[in-house]
């Protein structure tokens, strides 16, 4: 009882004092740290030390090597810097009754390369509004391009295809950015991963991501001088494709000249194509076997691209010029035709398709730094695209001839203005628009002339709000109207509502649960609109439809993610609907089948996923994936289907040397557009990596044991259904041999080895 009373009594004097002692007005201490070379040093600690050494409070700095920290009573202080790769520094302060702008202060080198430093523990860092994520020695090391970084993280909710540079998550495509700003194929491709500091994952997108369905950032050094020369090179083996760059950089101050430009080219034969048709009129049936026997692909491309920077701590401003010629000189096929039914007859039939395309751009960026707290960044770019298309088909001893010649101009421009408030809250205000005229001239069996008017505008208000430690709210309602005209036809124009909400719930650092729901729509393929006849063969005719709408969508989803222990899991439970969504419409004109898109009618998919990632050692990473789909379709032609898929992914470091394995199921699906049923075999395949100084070099091969990777397809539209298998020489025991080389000039690079100056200075006086 005495006990308690003791208790009692310390609880109310705490209280009492508490009320009666004066409150201490709090300031904010802020400054920007750089190296030596004045460039930023972002992520870097920063701890506020009493002058005894006591630990007071401590933060990082952002990617700008900016550092705040907040509620600091007046006293005299020491602010401690470092980071790897640099000396360490402290700083005394004074906080005398006001905020406090400390000097710039800049690290001295200590010439230790962060490639020699392996970082022990989690990789995947929780923050407020996204997920950093820290390359290691072993992941940088054994990857050349952005690609093979982000495939080396191996952050469980991403899929990455290193190959083709498809970057998907759970709800859809994710946007790349480096430095903040927007970045293409060729932009990633040609990305050094020993320049990448860090990669931010915005997972629940806010401030200038706000738009994108998830984001990843590639935060990368900043040189004042030097810069470098790159080679690579690709050789498929099993046919014939090749993929050549070239790249240079080079830095001086705040700007830098970055110049691109390479040549891939692929001639892929003996594509096998087994298809079985049947069409239904109204007083007779046609039945068709068709086989191809032999089919030829030949495509290239060149491209250049010329870009410069400048970079500060107040803006990032960029302009950039690029030129890319696509040319397929050659796709043909040559088929035996088998009619049967209303009438019987074998037949010959032969293809030929060329096309080509020229397309000059030019595109501006800038971000400004306003005020601490505010931001505003524009996007303009332009581009003129003249293509010409070429297609012949022959069946027996009639021919059909389609000649079609475009000029497309495009111009977009984006706008976003952040500002982020005191009470943990922020705004964002993004206005987007894309305006494209299109001309074309249709000369062949049906002769026209195609105009086309379209332009997209979105506008959204994203409002970010963080209640305590564990809840934030991210709303972002929106709207976007679509115009477009075909010549000939009235004005189209749609406006729909739009919207974002997500709920996080993050109990520790460690796992977060997300709740969503969105309302979007998309706009119809530009293909689509017109009211063009094409010749598909002698029984079929393909024909646009430029009376087509909006799809609307809606989504709701359950998302978790968390660290447990070696472990990273992302979970997802999601509905999405499709409503008045574009489908493959099929009907009968006199003989001929007509096929078209129809607008109209609803689709639903249900989805299950789960991703784990496992760091087993420090040289062996595995990822593990699975999803579960449930498909259904309803109107004119009710369908539904499951699909189960899942893939696995391992990656093994040995000094110099890298091993990646890869596997992935056989997959069914329903095509929700094409009313269709695919079947997609097995893929499986492994790649050994050589890294070494500026050297890299990679030889790899999938489907080594397989040699008839079969695709199916099947449809019924009742009027018209088809079987379809095909088999190519790409999907089959094929392999490849890559070899890159950096050369760096100007500055030390990770080869200046036998200079590392290992001394660090200190005046700190220790025991001994």
């Amino acid at each position: 009882m005495k006990r308690q009373n003791c208790i009692m009594r310390i609880l109310v004097f705490s209280i009492f004092m508490g009320y009666i002692l004066p409150v201490f007005p709090q300031y904010t201490i802020k400054g920007l740290l750089q190296g030596t070379e004045q460039t930023a040093l972002p992520y870097a600690s920063v701890r506020l030390l009493r002058t005894d050494s006591t630990f007071v409070s401590g933060t990082v700095t952002d990617s700008l090597g900016c550092y705040h920290l907040n509620q600091v009573s007046s006293n005299d202080y020491l602010l401690a810097f470092s980071t790897i790769g640099y000396k360490p520094e402290v700083t005394p302060v004074t906080v005398s009754n006001a905020d406090v702008t400390v000097p710039v202060v800049m690290l001295e080198s200590d010439n230790v390369i962060l490639g020699e430093i392996v970082v022990k523990g989690s990789s995947f860092i929780r923050k407020e509004d996204r997920v950093l994520v820290i390359p290691d020695k072993q992941q940088v090391k054994h990857a050349n391009t952005g690609y093979d970084l982000l495939y080396n993280l191996m952050i469980p909710s991403i899929d990455v295809n290193k190959r083709t540079g498809e970057v998907t998550t759970f709800g859809g495509s994710v946007s790349l950015y480096i430095n903040g700003e927007k970045a293409d194929y060729r932009d990633v491709q040609s990305l050094r991963p020993r320049d990448i500091i860090n990669v931010e994952y915005y997972d629940v997108p806010t401030g200038k991501y706000s738009g994108d369905i998830a984001a990843i950032n590639y935060v990368t050094k900043q040189y004042r001088s030097g810069g470098y020369i790159s080679l690579d090179g690709k050789q498929t083996i099993g046919y014939l494709a090749g993929d050549y760059n070239v790249g240079a950089k080079i830095s001086h101050g705040n700007t830098s000249y970055s110049v691109w430009g390479g040549y891939n080219m692929k001639d892929v034969e003996g594509t096998h194509t087994e298809k079985y048709e049947s069409i239904y009129f109204p007083d007779y049936e046609v039945r068709r076997n068709r086989l191809t026997g032999s089919a030829d692909n030949r495509s290239n491309q060149q491209y250049a691209q010329f870009k410069v920077s400048n970079i500060t701590k107040k803006h990032n401003l960029s302009a950039q010029v690029s030129l890319v010629r696509d040319d397929v000189p050659k796709e043909s096929s040559n088929d035996q035709l088998t009619y049967s039914g209303h009438y019987s007859l074998n037949s010959h039939s032969a293809e030929q398709k060329k096309s080509e395309s020229l397309q000059p751009s030019v595109s501006l960026f800038g971000n400004f730094k306003l005020r601490k707290n505010q931001e505003l960044e524009f996007k303009v770019k332009g581009s003129y695209t003249q293509n010409d298309y070429l297609r012949t088909y022959v069946e027996d001893e009639q021919s059909s001839l389609s000649d079609v010649n475009e000029d497309m101009y495009t111009v977009e421009f984006s706008g976003k203005y952040t500002v982020k408030m005191k009470h943990q809250n922020s705004l964002n205000v993004s206005l987007m628009h894309q305006h494209n005229i299109s001309s074309s001239s249709y000369a062949g069996d049906y002769n026209s002339w195609q105009h086309l008017w379209s332009g997209e505008s979105l506008l959204f208000l994203t409002y970010s709000q963080k209640w305590g430690k564990h809840l934030n709210l991210v709303f972002s309602p929106g709207m976007s109207m679509l115009n477009y005209r075909v010549h000939g036809n009235g004005l189209q124009q749609y406006i729909n509502p739009r919207l974002r909400f997500n709920l996080v719930y993050q109990p520790t650092k460690k796992h977060q649960i997300r709740t969503s729901f969105s309302i979007g729509n998309s706009t119809p393929q530009r293909s689509f609109l017109n009211d063009v006849d094409q010749t598909v063969d002698f029984l079929q005719v393909q024909r646009g439809n430029p009376d087509m709408g909006t799809v609307k969508f809606y989504r709701v989803g359950i998302i978790y993610g968390g660290l447990i222990g070696k472990f990273n899991l992302q979970g997802l439970l999601n509905y999405t609907g499709y409503i008045d969504n574009v489908f493959a419409q099929y009907f009968l004109e006199g003989d001929k089948l007509i096929s078209t898109y129809r607008f109209g009618d609803n689709a639903h998919q249900l989805t299950a996923n789960i991703g784990l990632s496992y760091r087993v050692t420090d040289n062996l990473r595995a990822k593990l994936s699975g999803n579960y789909m449930h498909a259904i379709v309803c109107g004119a032609t009710p369908m539904t289907y499951n699909n189960v898929g899942g893939q696995l992914d391992i990656n093994y470091f040995w000094k110099d040397f890298s091993v990646n394995l890869y596997g992935g199921m056989q997959t069914d699906y329903l095509d929700v557009w094409a009313l269709a049923y695919l079947k997609e075999p097995a893929v499986y395949g492994a790649s050994v990596s050589w890294s070494h100084k500026g050297w890299y070099l990679e030889a790899g091969t999938e489907n080594p044991f397989t040699k008839h990777a079969r695709y199916k397809e099947h449809a019924d539209y009742g009027i018209y259904k088809y079987n379809q298998i095909q088999t190519s020489r790409i999907n089959q025991q094929t392999g490849y041999v890559k070899v890159a080389y950096t050369f760096d000039f100007g500055r030390k690079t990770s080869r200046d080895k036998n200079d590392v100056d290992r001394s660090i200075n200190s005046a700190i006086m220790k025991v001994d």
